[in-house]
C-alpha cells in the first residue's frame, strides 16, 4: 500500500515539474538568517548548539540549519530534532515536496499521512512501538521544515510545529 502512495506522489511530482511555470531560482538565505527560527529555550528540554551550512550540488544551493533537543538532560533518550532547509526556489526541490497529496495509511505499527498544516503541504509519519515520528512541512515553495521525534507521543510533532513562526519564515528573503 505504501508503495502505491509513493509511486503516486512521484507521478504527481513529475506532472508538476512538467506543467508548472518555472519558478525563479534564487540564492538560499544565509544560515545565520535561518538559525533564529530554531526554538531557543523549551520547557523540559535541553538544547544542543544549533548547526548551519550551505551546500552546492548539481547546480543549485541548499542552506540547512538544525538543532537537537533532549527531554530532561543531554543524556535523555527522548529527543526532538528541528531542521530547516532553504531550497532557494529550485524547481526540482519544489516539485519533490510541493506535490504532497493528502493520503492516509494506518496499521498496528503506526501511520503515514499527507495533510495540510496551517495551509502548507505536509507529511506526518509515526511508529507506535518506538514512539518515533516525523513531520515534514513545505513552506512558501522554498523552505522545508522537518521535525523528528524519538521516544515521544505523536502529538509532540504538532506542538513543536507551533513553536516555529511560519508566517515570518514565509516573508524571509535573501
Amino acid at each position: 500500500m505504501r508503495r502505491f502512495a509513493v509511486v503516486g506522489a512521484v507521478v504527481v511530482a513529475l506532472l508538476f515539474v512538467n506543467s508548472a511555470p518555472a519558478a525563479e531560482s534564487v540564492e538560499p538565505v544565509d544560515s545565520a538568517k535561518l538559525l533564529p527560527f530554531l526554538p531557543e529555550n523549551i520547557d523540559g528540554f535541553v538544547a544542543e548548539k544549533p548547526q548551519g551550512s550551505t551546500s552546492t550540488a548539481m547546480g543549485f544551493q541548499l542552506t540547512e540549519v538544525s538543532r537537537v533537543y533532549h527531554k530532561g538532560s543531554v543524556d535523555g533518550d527522548e529527543t526532538v530534532t528541528v531542521k530547516l532547509t532553504d531550497g532557494g526556489g529550485n524547481q526540482f526541490f519544489m516539485a519533490a515536496h510541493a506535490a504532497t497529496a493528502e493520503f492516509k495509511t494506518e496499521n498496528a505499527e503506526g501511520y503515514e499521512k499527507g495533510l495540510k498544516v496551517d495551509g502548507f503541504p505536509a507529511i506526518e509519519r509515526y511508529t507506535t512501538e518506538s514512539r518515533d515520528g516525523s513531520l515534514t512541512v513545505f513552506v512558501a515553495s522554498r523552505y522545508l521544515v522537518e521535525i523528528d521525534i524519538d521516544g515521544l507521543d505523536s502529538k509532540e510533532m504538532q506542538v513543536w510545529w507551533k513553536k516555529l513562526d511560519a508566517k515570518k519564515l514565509v516573508s524571509l528573503k535573501d
